[in-house]
């Protein structure tokens, strides 16, 4: 895609559609999420699912955080043909994440019952909930960095190879639960 010389209206609207089919599909998982559970495990397993979804959000969001202000930095110095300058801001968004997802990677492990129940999880939710975020705990730097990257890789002219991968893992999840 040429920002300079293309159809804005046209690329827009393919980042556009790159970035709702993404949120999309990681809604619909999420969705299905809670059915599978609700279904086999009942509803205190479900509302334990609630408290661990928070953890969640935060993952997702440490990794936009870094992901989308690098990029955009990153982006800017392409456009200025500075590829030395914008090879140093990926390098410092990627140190950031790993520095950010480390910390709460650690409290992850160290605090996981002190941070479920703050963040809804009683006594007969909190056996629910840290069976539920034991998985989580593997994937959190794996999770983290495909959010991390997925902002790049929008950088590269080809926001729809996001899109593939998120839908790559939805359905994985879908299968997996």
């Amino acid at each position: 895609m040429d920002f300079l010389e293309g159809n804005l209206k046209k690329i827009y609207f393919n980042y556009l559609l790159a970035s709702f089919g993404s949120t999309l599909i990681s809604m619909i998982y999420g969705i299905v999420d809670m059915a599978m559970v609700g279904r086999y495990e009942g509803p205190d397993a479900t509302a334990a699912l609630a408290c661990v979804s928070p953890v969640w959000n935060i993952i997702y969001a440490i990794g936009l955080l870094t992901g989308i202000g690098g990029a955009v930095l990153y982006g800017n110095a392409l456009g200025k043909a500075e590829r030395e300058r914008a090879n140093g801001y990926f390098t410092l968004s990627l140190l950031m994440t790993a520095g950010l997802i480390a910390l709460f990677w650690l409290a992850m492990i160290f605090f996981d019952e002190h941070i479920l129940r703050l963040f809804g999880a009683d006594d007969a939710l909190l056996p629910y909930a840290r069976r539920y975020l034991l998985p989580i705990k593997f994937c959190l730097p794996v999770f983290t960095f495909n959010n991390f990257l997925s902002c790049f890789i929008r950088n590269d002219n080809d926001p729809r190879l996001t899109t593939a991968a998120v839908l790559a893992g939805g359905i994985f999840n879908i299968f997996g639960d």
